[in-house]
């Protein structure tokens, strides 16, 4: 008897969320999943906006998994994507695993992608892809964390690849392109304007009409710089060319990138939205 190959081994999952604003609140009017993807009951926070939690009931990303999300944000809605923890993702010794994600935020909309880190165990292969359309008034928040493996195990740097490509567009065509394709073995990570010491990083992306929320980029870079500035980390703002501000952030602990990205976020929300403070429930 022939064994199966490995290639075979992962799941088709499939993930479509459309939100809507009914009735002066934002619903979740569109709910399709299919296993490994599922979401939780959608939860509306104390700022009336509506949060979505990604459930893992496979406890991870598998060899051969292939992740297709598809994301609409309705007129003037408010909503939240993120997920119950960070997702593990597990050894590939003959593949990879490929997540593709399509994000379109209509008017006067505000989206915010804050998943938690992806760890990647040795041999692990993720290629993803996240395309993010913006109409005029819309606002995104997106997060990109990733661990290189399980620290506390003694495992660094020993993924096999990391691909990410987010591109985002509004009406007047491109905003951002960033794409990093990441290969340890072939890299000194480690190098000086690389990793250095650090162990995880992180970028977040603050996209779209912010003059609509009276978000100045480069004045916001300049006010709130010193929220990355962290124990055991390093960070910068920086604003984009149009529409736009990126943080990045080296450190040695998840738990700082996560503290330096939500105080942007907080800001973002109450002095610049006028939001009441609503923290992340995790």
């Amino acid at each position: 008897m022939t064994s199966a190959s490995l290639h075979a081994i992962g799941r088709n999952g499939e993930l479509r969320l459309g939100f809507a604003r009914r009735a002066g609140h934002t619903a979740l009017v569109e709910n399709y999943s299919r296993p490994p993807l599922q979401v939780m009951r959608a939860i509306p926070d104390a700022a009336d906006c509506l949060c979505v939690y990604v459930l893992s009931p496979t406890g991870g990303v598998v060899q051969g998994d292939r992740y297709t999300i598809h994301i609409d944000v309705g007129e003037e809605a408010h909503a939240l994507f993120t997920t119950q923890s960070a997702t593990k993702v597990y050894r590939m010794p003959e593949g990879c695993a490929e997540q593709t994600i399509r994000i379109n935020v209509e008017r006067g909309a505000v989206f915010e992608f804050v998943p938690d880190a992806a760890i990647l165990f040795a041999d692990a292969d993720l290629r993803q892809s996240i395309e993010v359309t913006l109409h005029p008034g819309a606002m995104a928040l997106i997060y990109e964390i990733v661990m290189p493996g399980r620290l506390a195990s003694g495992e660094h740097l020993r993924f096999r690849r990391y691909t990410n490509r987010l591109t985002v567009r509004d009406d007047l065509g491109l905003l951002l392109y960033d794409a990093a394709q990441i290969e340890p073995a072939s890299d000194n990570l480690s190098a000086i304007g690389k990793l250095e010491n650090f162990t995880c990083w992180g970028s977040a992306y603050l996209v779209g009409d912010l003059a609509a929320h009276n978000i100045n980029a480069a004045a916001f870079c300049e006010a709130h710089r010193e929220i990355l500035e962290r124990k055991d980390a390093i960070g910068g703002l920086s604003p984009l060319y149009r529409n736009g501000v990126c943080a990045r952030m080296l450190s040695k602990r998840l738990e700082t990138i996560y503290a330096g990205f939500d105080g942007l976020r907080q800001i973002m929300r109450t002095r610049y939205m006028g939001l009441p403070h609503a923290p992340l429930r995790k």
